[in-house]
């Protein structure tokens, strides 16, 4: 097993102290590493930062992304994140360390 768990998933939605978003906001690989962080910790897993984030693809639904992520141990590895609709509307928030379909 890698640095993180294999993957992860959960609510794209802003932190308590962060003000309301607009379900029509646009979202960009750089705006939504901090919901990837968010449930990585979540999860058990200290990702302190997300760096040099890149589209891997962007349709409406679905924004795919990768980077390089940094655990709380100084270690870094590579990670791929998106931010997705499901069948019910809900927008979710994945990461992995491998690429995922």
């Amino acid at each position: 097993m890698g640095l993180f768990m294999l993957t992860a998933c959960g609510p794209d939605e802003p932190a308590e102290n962060v003000a309301s978003v607009e379900a029509t906001q646009v979202r960009t690989c750089e705006s939504i590493r901090d919901d990837v962080i968010r449930i990585a910790g979540q999860n058990g897993v200290n990702v302190v930062k997300i760096y040099d984030p890149k589209t891997i693809s962007n349709t409406p639904k679905k924004l795919d992304c990768t980077g390089r992520a940094m655990v709380s141990s100084g270690q870094e590895a590579t990670i791929f994140y998106r931010s997705f609709e499901n069948a019910d509307g809900d927008r979710l928030v994945q990461y992995s360390e491998q690429k995922m379909d």
